[in-house]
């Protein structure tokens, strides 16, 4: 949904992105468990990170600009709780509010065994594919100009931009597959490099270069004479 405010690149009018020095990963100890909790319930709840991210995209677009990152966390977490039957909406505003309530549920714990080591490491988004890289090393490429409906990893600023391939990086997970929870769906992924100039004209800098990860189906090959804005 990145035709939307929750564009992974990014829209103009909010002015600079700023960082503090030394900023934290967590602001506040409920941000970290959070984070912990959900990581812990993908399987508990048969869901993959693409399929969150595609539920984080449904929350409505002034109320997105107005959340905290983990506050939308807790959004899409909630959204499972209530879609899975493990609590009620109702009983989730009885716990915000301090209530105590007793939840019957019929369900296996959260097996521990390598639990942790995938919530501080994660697990590898590489999958073996049978098919031969469409692009090479070298060569120029133009982002096709997609408008998906659902979840995408293509941001709107390179669409229709053209690029160089610098890497080929193996099959792995295609988002859009993922957030369906339609499988793995993998795809060849390559990083692709543009000039500042071909993304946001002549008044960027000449010497600057943005690097993006986009899988295959994202791309097409240009002739070799297209040539790229200087």
């Amino acid at each position: 949904m990145t035709n939307s405010i929750h564009d992974m690149g990014g829209m103009h009018g909010f002015g600079a992105v700023t960082q503090a020095p030394n900023d934290p990963i967590f602001h506040e100890e409920w941000e970290a468990r959070i984070c912990g909790i959900l990581l812990a319930s993908l399987g508990l709840f048969g869901v993959s990170l693409d399929n969150v991210r595609s539920r984080m995209e449904l929350i409505p677009p002034g109320a997105y600009l107005k959340t905290p990152y983990y506050a939308k966390w807790v959004m899409a977490l909630e959204n499972l709780v209530t879609e899975k039957g493990i609590a009620t909406q109702s009983e989730l505003e009885a716990l915000a509010q301090g209530e105590e309530i007793a939840l019957e549920k019929d369900m296996q714990p959260i097996p521990t065994d390598g639990l942790l080591d995938f919530i501080n490491t994660g697990a590898t988004a590489a999958r073996q594919i049978e098919s031969k890289p469409l692009f090479a090393l070298g060569d120029t490429v133009r982002a096709r100009n997609i408008n998906s409906m659902g979840h995408t990893r293509l941001p709107r600023y390179v669409r229709g931009k053209l690029g160089t391939v610098i890497a080929d990086c193996g099959g792995q997970i295609y988002p859009e597959v993922s957030a369906r929870l339609e499988g793995d769906g993998p795809e060849r992924l390559y990083s692709i490099k543009f000039s500042a100039r071909e993304l946001w004209g002549l008044g960027a800098n000449i010497n600057d270069t943005v690097c993006v990860d986009l899988w295959e189906p994202y791309l097409e090959l240009c002739p070799a004479e297209t040539e790229m804005h200087d």
